[in-house]
Order: C-alpha cells, then structure tokens, then sequence
C-alpha cells in the first residue's frame, strides 16, 4: 500500500527526509531488520541460461528463471511477512528463483534507494512510489520495462490508463503497479439513520453526486448543540457539535485538491510543469472550497479540523461527523471506533475525478539476473500475484484480473467503490518539484484562505513565486 498502512503519512514524506534523499543522490513506521543479504547483495550464484539452471520457463519461455534475486520494500513487520507469505506462492510457480526481502523504514529506505543507484547497486526488484517514478527514472535506477514486456506478452491493458500512467517516466514503463489506493468519500451511516442526528431527514451520499448536493446534504446534517443545522437561520457556527463534511484541500494537495481540479476542467499544473492554479476553473474550485467554512459552514477551518483529529481522513472516525473524504486504508480506523460506514465516489464538479496513488515495483537496470527478476516483476502485477495479493485480503489489486477476489472478500461495506474509483484515476504524474508545491508550498499558502481567512488570488501569487515555474 501506499499510505498509513504504509499509506497517507508514508507518501507525504517529510521534507527533511526528502532533502538527504536528495542531497544522497552521488550517494513511519520503525525499520524492520531481516535476515536477508543487504540490497548490495542483488544478483545471482546462478545465472540465467547456466546448466544448472532447470527453473520453469518465464512468461517468455526463454531464457528459463532460476537463482537469487533480491526484493527491497518499505512497510512495517505486519507488510513484511505478508511479503514473505506472497513470495511462497510466487515459488510454487518459480520454485528454482530465491528472493531475499530487505526491508527499510520509509525515510530510510529513499535514502538507500538512491545511495544504490549511484553505486549501482539495487536491489534486483524494489518498491516504488508513484510520487517517486519519475525522479528516480532521471537517476537511472529504474529498468526501461518496454523491450521486456512486449517479448513477455504482459498484458498492460489489464491496468486501468490512469493506474498504468502513474508507474511511466518520459512515456516509458519504468515501473508496474502494485497496489492501488484511492481516495474516496465516506459517510457515517449511524448519524444519517437516526433522527436526532439527521433530523430533516438527508438523503445519504450518491455516485455521480455535484458538490452541490453534498452540500445540500452537509448543511442538513450539520448541528449546533441546539439542533439547528446549518441551513437554518438562527444557526449558531461557533457551537457546531455535529459536521456535515470535514475536508483539509490544501493539506490533501495531492489526493483531494489536484483530482477536483481536474474534475472543473482545470489542473493544478500544465504539461509544461507550470503552475496551472490562476485559471477561471481553479478559482472557481478554491472559492467554493473556501465557502464551505466560511459561508455554508458546513466544515470546520483548518484548526477546527484539528482538534477533532490530526488526520483530516480520520476524522470521521469521531463519530461527530457526517461525511468525509478518506482513502482505503481509513476504512481499517474506521472498524476500530466502531464506526457504520460506507463508501461512494467523490463529488464532482464536472467530471467524476478521483485520484489512485499507486504503488508499485521497478527492475534494476543492472540487475546479474534479469530473467529472474523479470519473473518476480511480472508476477507481482500479473494476474497470479494479484489474485495472491487480493486473497490477503489488506491491499487493492491493481490489476483488473484480481478484482473480483478482493470484491469476494465481504468486509461490511461497498468496496467497490474502490474498484470504480480506478476508472475515474486523473493522469497527473509526479516531477521534480512537484513534490515540494504538493506538500509543502499549496498547504503552506492556501491552508488559511480555503478556511476562509484570506485573499486566495494573494495566496497563489505566493505559491507561484515559491514554486518557481
């Protein structure tokens, strides 16, 4: 995964951590030791083709796959083991290639990541971020896939484009999806059901819902400790005890703002990686997110958010709050309060817009024994690993051919939203740059306009001087 299961906080790197993978390069949860030969140690005792070398062919059928391989991931000892009980399945197809897993903690990881690539010195197959395909594509630490995938016959239409899109560095396959996270709105099904809480009696939320029906919804289901909602006149904001939508744009850059950008026809930058935010489009999305605290007062601003929980996509987790976005990996925190929930996709505005944050695997491109390699690579994201992934039951398929394994699994809510928010995936790829407007820049400048405190136009005029492009 991605983001806090190796998810939200694991994609939002700190930008300390980020600054000595950068400064490395010529060189959250706590580190997990292994047993395993350091990622140094990639390569094979057994090259591909010897005569010793009986393996079962690969998806080519030549040269046959056999001998060590090294697999280096991010991702907490729960992860870690489930990697290991992944990697049996792959061996009762490829029983002649033994993979050693290395795993790091997530800062350390981009650290070892790029102190390799300039060693040449990768491990045979690693994970990678979808935030990370493209920097680490212009340090050559990632395998052109293209020649290998056509030779294979690997199905790359069994991936969604947008899914597909985030692992491509200069329109080439550097990387092939993993797993997909998405973001996606969820609503407290309790708070809807019973009258005190809903007491003008709002519909739930809807696919293919406009952002002003949510807010139709939120103002109904907002409360002030005297029961007022926020559609009535006599409704007192500073006594809200109950809210309608909780949402941080500006926090959530990268998986709210960007994809509803979109979803106006605008884009947070152009293809030529200039800021894209002082069009018609955009302002029309920032004022209206602005609206939501300051006029509809239907969200908390950016400090009330926080005091009802430090993480915007757990606030729902409260039990004081109606709807709100969340990614994949929120429904688990969900569970644990004892929250009723379901999912629908995100509102929208003209488009259905959703964004995946993909993670994914890429090749050494001086791995000793690339057809072994190749063979744990294509594995992983074909339908065999997939299915194998999805029949864990803890990570979102990325490949089309494993969906219904993971919808098979009925964990008390509708994951198929999950499934269909892949469809809707924006193709916004990550650059240079781009990381630091996501999560330092727009959450900086924008965080206190869109609470309704501040001239947004002044605020982009900001970020466009910060950013530089």
């Amino acid at each position: 995964m991605q983001k806090t299961k190796t998810n939200a906080a694991k994609v939002l790197i700190p930008l300390t951590v980020l600054g000595m993978v950068l400064s490395a390069c010529g060189g959250n949860s706590n580190a997990n030791s292994s047993t395993s030969p350091s990622p140094s140690a990639s390569g094979s005792d057994a090259p591909a083709g010897s005569p010793s070398a009986s393996a079962s062919a690969s998806a080519s059928g030549a040269p046959e796959a056999a001998g060590k391989v090294t697999y280096m991931m991010w991702g907490t000892e729960e992860e870690v083991n489930q990697t290991k009980d992944l990697l049996k399945k792959f061996n009762e197809k490829y029983p002649n290639v033994e993979v050693d897993v290395v795993s790091k903690d997530w800062g350390t990881y981009w650290t070892a990541i790029t102190a390799q690539a300039a060693s040449k010195s990768l491990p045979d197959v690693y994970k990678m971020s979808y935030a990370y395909v493209d920097k680490y594509a212009k340090l050559g630490a990632m395998k052109d896939l293209t020649d290998l995938i056509a030779s294979s016959g690997f199905n790359l239409s069994d991936f969604e484009p947008g899914v597909l899109a985030a692992h491509q560095s200069g329109g080439k396959q550097v990387s092939l999806p993993r797993d997909s996270n998405t973001i996606v709105l969820y609503y407290n099904k309790k708070l809807f059901e019973d009258a005190k809480t809903n007491p003008l009696g709002a519909p739930v939320p809807t696919n293919d819902m406009t952002w002003d029906q949510l807010i139709d919804i939120a103002k109904k289901m907002t409360l002030d400790k005297g029961g007022k909602t926020a559609g009535d006149a006599d409704f007192k904001p500073a006594q809200t005890s109950q809210w309608g939508f909780v949402m941080d744009a500006a926090g959530s850059a990268d998986s709210v703002l960007e994809p509803e950008l979109w979803s106006n026809g605008a884009k947070m930058v152009n293809d030529d990686e200039s800021l894209a935010l002082n069009s018609p489009e955009a302002i029309e999305v920032l004022n209206k997110f602005a609206g939501l605290v300051a006029t509809d007062h239907v969200t908390p601003s950016f400090s009330q958010s926080q005091s009802l929980s430090k993480d915007p996509f757990l606030a729902l987790a409260t039990g004081k709050v109606a709807m709100s976005f969340g990614g994949s990996w929120s429904a688990n925190e969900y569970k644990k309060a004892g929250i009723a929930f379901d999912t629908v996709l995100p509102p929208k505005f003209k488009e259905t817009k959703t964004v995946v944050q993909v993670a994914g695997n890429a090749m050494s491109p001086n791995s000793k024994n690339e057809a072994a390699a190749w063979a744990l690579l294509s594995w992983l994201a074909g339908p065999d690993g997939q299915i194998a992934l999805a029949e864990q039951g803890q990570s979102i398929p990325a490949n089309k051919q494993a969906a219904a394994t993971y919808l098979g699994i009925d964990d008390g809510y509708n994951k198929q939203t999950f499934i269909e928010a892949q469809k809707y995936a924006i193709t916004a790829p990550f650059f240079d740059g781009k990381d630091k407007l996501m999560w330092e820049i727009v959450p900086q400048k924008l965080q206190q306009p869109l609470s309704g405190k501040g001239d947004i136009a002044k605020a982009i005029e900001e970020i466009q001087k910060l950013y530089g492009k």
